[in-house]
């Protein structure tokens, strides 16, 4: 064995500048809370109820815990029933078909150009011309309570 194979060319020389470590941020005042408008609290339950999105990706989006969020959604489901059951209910959108059944001539002549078809179950309600709001949304309860 050699004498040498211990013997390395280590440098032990002491640096004494300074280096820049890693940055950081130093909060001196309160973390306020953000206070979010109606309109867009509403908008990010929308966007995080929209088909293959993930929940806790729009809450990060928006600068947020997704915790917080699904709070939000929670309370908005349980608004939405609580006005159901005092009978305030707020237009909702549903699916709509449009049905080509029959030939585009006949849609256009006038007769049938303003029908509405709401199917609700095996029920259909029909409506052509200008119907007030509040007797369709009593039709539609009855329709959808009798189904």
């Amino acid at each position: 064995m050699s004498p040498y194979r211990f013997k390395t060319n280590f440098n032990r020389s002491v640096k004494t500048e300074a280096s820049r470590g890693p940055r950081v941020e130093v909060i001196t005042g309160i973390e306020r809370r953000r206070d979010w408008t109606d309109e867009e609290k509403l908008s990010i339950i929308m966007e995080s109820c929209r088909d293959g999105v993930v929940i806790s990706d729009v809450a990060r989006r928006h600068g947020m815990k997704p915790q917080q969020l699904f709070t939000w959604r929670n309370e908005f489901r349980n608004r939405q029933a609580a006005a159901r059951r005092q009978g305030n209910v707020t237009p909702a959108f549903a699916p709509v078909v449009i049905a080509h059944d029959r030939p585009v001539a006949a849609l256009s002549s006038g007769t049938d150009a303003a029908l509405i078809e709401i199917t609700i179950g095996g029920a259909t309600v029909r409506v052509s011309g200008g119907v007030d709001a509040k007797a369709l949304a009593a039709v539609l309860r009855a329709v959808k309570a009798a189904t």
